[in-house]
């Protein structure tokens, strides 16, 4: 997927390693010299694609020394209200406001509430 990636493309990963292929992303470094790469988790090979890049480092691929979403007690405790307010809302009030695939309009939870 990564090569189909448009000309000047710019992955961001702000989850964790294991969402990318890392032992593709030097391949698509040597392909394509217009990709770029920013991660706050560096991956497994990073040495090898800083070595490859070279001077390019910091231009085309960009590693944080350490995660940085989220690594706060404070900012785990809003994240996991916030996750809370949402599920008790779409369960009592069928807000769908943060939903990723909605349901097609007869089956959204607030009209089955209302019929139910």
């Amino acid at each position: 997927l990564l090569m189909k990636m448009p000309k000047g493309g710019t992955l961001i990963n702000t989850a964790r390693h294991e969402v990318v292929h890392e032992g593709q992303i030097l391949e698509v470094f040597k392909e394509k010299p217009d990709f770029c790469y920013l991660s706050d988790v560096a991956p497994k090979n990073a040495e090898e694609i800083k070595a490859f890049l070279g001077d390019k480092y910091m231009k085309r691929a960009i590693f944080t020394q350490k995660k940085m979403g989220a690594q706060t007690l404070e900012a785990n405790n809003n994240a996991g209200v916030a996750a809370a307010n949402q599920i008790v809302d779409f369960f009592e009030k069928g807000v769908t406001k943060f939903q990723l695939n909605p349901f097609p309009s007869d089956e959204s939870p607030s009209k089955k509430a209302k019929t139910a």
